[in-house]
């Protein structure tokens, strides 16, 4: 696969403005110190006055929020509170996510379409995993690589900032020591990492992508559904096109502190044969729109990337 299909965003050179940004592993580290201290209920109630004002600094992030869920759920979407609960719900999965990485707390989980999930196990070739920015990626892809049994491989783009780079890469090899089954892949420009997922995929693996958020230099496509038009990734639909594994739709939502849900769907695309790539596409629209019209308040991507069309 051309390396244009699947470059992506790298992490800028540190400036000493950068450091203080909030992209900076400062922040974690800032939130790992207190956490250390305060009882969890005190962080989550703190999550909500500091996310406030983190809504309103990060006009940028707030207006792409707000654009998209204009788009996604008229009349509703437009308002200062649903961007809010966009902004608040990433936090409150942030807090769990260090929770779990840093200080071994359990997290609870409802698993949805057991047998999709044993269907996928027992895959004879390759598949396709197709997810999306929401819930909590890292924790959910240690979890089922532990009850998948089989190994996966998982694609991540790098951070915006050196030092979180660092730091983000530092907390998920050590997950990959926990999980021999985990695989952590991150899609670098020159790295030919499509080329090495379909190896992957041909020899009979699983592999996970995002198939939603298009940022950096990631190659976009559009798609339509409902009046609406999405730019979704072009790399994934490529991937099921050269490979013709089957690709199921697995999603993850939070449902309170420590608490989460996997949703594992039949495959949009069986497998057997080899669609363009645009076919893949539209049958992978269809299965993330349902999910985002149910789910909107956790749909972690800050670029505009829905429009509604002209009527």
């Amino acid at each position: 696969m051309p390396s244009a299909e699947t470059a992506t965003h790298q992490p800028q050179p540190e400036t000493p403005a950068a450091r203080m940004d909030l992209h900076d592993a400062f922040w974690t580290r800032m939130l790992l110190s207190g956490m250390r201290w305060l009882p969890a209920p005190v962080f989550t109630l703190l999550a909500y006055p500091v996310t406030a004002v983190i809504y309103l600094l990060a006009v940028p992030q707030r207006e792409a929020v707000r654009a998209n869920l204009s788009a996604l759920i008229p009349g509703k979407g437009s308002s200062c509170i649903a961007g809010f609960q966009v902004f608040l719900q990433f936090a409150l999965t942030y807090l769990d996510r260090l929770w779990c990485l840093h200080f071994d707390r359990e997290v609870d989980w409802e698993i949805i379409g057991k047998g999709e999930f044993e269907a996928l196990q027992n895959e004879p070739i390759g598949a396709l995993i197709f997810t999306l920015h929401s819930g909590n990626y890292d924790i959910g892809a240690g979890l089922f690589a532990r009850k998948f049994g089989r190994p996966i491989h998982t694609v991540r783009m790098p951070e915006s900032s050196a030092s979180l780079q660092e730091l983000r890469e530092k907390e998920l090899r050590g997950e990959e020591s926990r999980e021999p089954n985990l695989h952590i892949h991150y899609n670098k420009p020159d790295s030919h990492l499509g080329i090495e997922l379909c190896r992957k995929l041909l020899a009979g693996e699983v592999v996970c992508v995002q198939g939603d958020r298009v940022m950096g230099e990631v190659a976009p496509t559009q798609a339509s559904i409902d009046g609406l038009t999405y730019q979704i990734p072009r790399g994934p639909l490529v991937l099921a096109e050269v490979t013709g594994v089957p690709c199921y739709p697995v999603f993850l939502s939070r449902r309170g502190r420590l608490s989460y849900r996997i949703e594992i769907g039949k495959p949009f695309h069986p497998g057997g044969r080899k669609p363009k790539a645009e076919e893949i596409g539209a049958a992978w629209l269809p299965v993330m729109h349902r999910f985002l019209l149910r789910h909107w308040d956790q749909w972690f991507v800050f670029e505009p990337l829905v429009t509604r069309d002209p009527a």
